[in-house]
């Protein structure tokens, strides 16, 4: 099983991956995490600008919006990705996650989502930052990540129709998340790894 994490900066999107890696007993693949292993097996380099999700350039960009198939530009970056996961059970955040292994079976796409001012008061809160701060953060990730998305994929970020589940992470909580997620995965019956036995 592959579960993969899109979000809204400020919806909590690494606490409700922790718990979901903790409960299924694999592992969980954040930025640090990926760079590690593009490290280890020599592609860093050629990745460096992807797995950081650093905006594009903006004539790049713009280009790309009226590329049929932009995601043929990228597919070296895609490959690669999904060459250092393989077939493994896992939790990957963000990097287009839920369009690469899209053609899995055992693929759970996930989009966790939130109110602006919710958002911001948790960026605050979590990072310790003014409102002001908290609301330029906020602003400039998603900013980001529209980006991102659409010059690797082709595709709207955040569009539901692309996603198993979207829904609203900060008003559920993050336990409540993790067991509505846990609840979807039992409900369609996925052949899941072995659990923890302590759950």
């Amino acid at each position: 099983m592959i579960i993969t994490i899109a979000r809204q900066s400020g919806c909590g999107a690494l606490h409700i991956g922790e718990k979901l890696s903790a409960i299924y007993g694999i592992p969980f693949y954040t930025r640090k995490g990926l760079l590690e292993m593009a490290k280890e097996k020599g592609v860093l380099e050629e990745m460096d600008d992807f797995f950081e999700e650093r905006p594009v350039d903006e004539l790049i960009f713009a280009i790309a919006q009226f590329d049929e198939e932009p995601e043929m530009v990228n597919c070296k970056a895609f490959k690669i990705l999904s060459e250092l996961i393989g077939t493994q059970d896992c939790i990957i955040i963000g990097r287009c996650g839920n369009y690469i292994f899209r053609e899995r079976k055992d693929l759970v796409s996930v989009f966790l989502k939130g109110s602006l001012e919710d958002r911001i008061t948790a960026m605050a809160k979590e990072h310790n930052v003014s409102r002001a701060e908290a609301e330029e953060i906020v602003n400039e990730l998603d900013e980001n990540r529209v980006r991102f998305h659409k010059y690797y994929t082709g595709k709207k970020w955040g569009d539901a129709s692309d996603y198993d589940l979207c829904f609203d992470s900060i008003r559920l909580g993050t336990d409540r998340s993790v067991d509505f997620i846990e609840q979807y995965i039992r409900e369609i019956d996925l052949k899941l790894p072995h659990q923890n036995e302590t759950h």
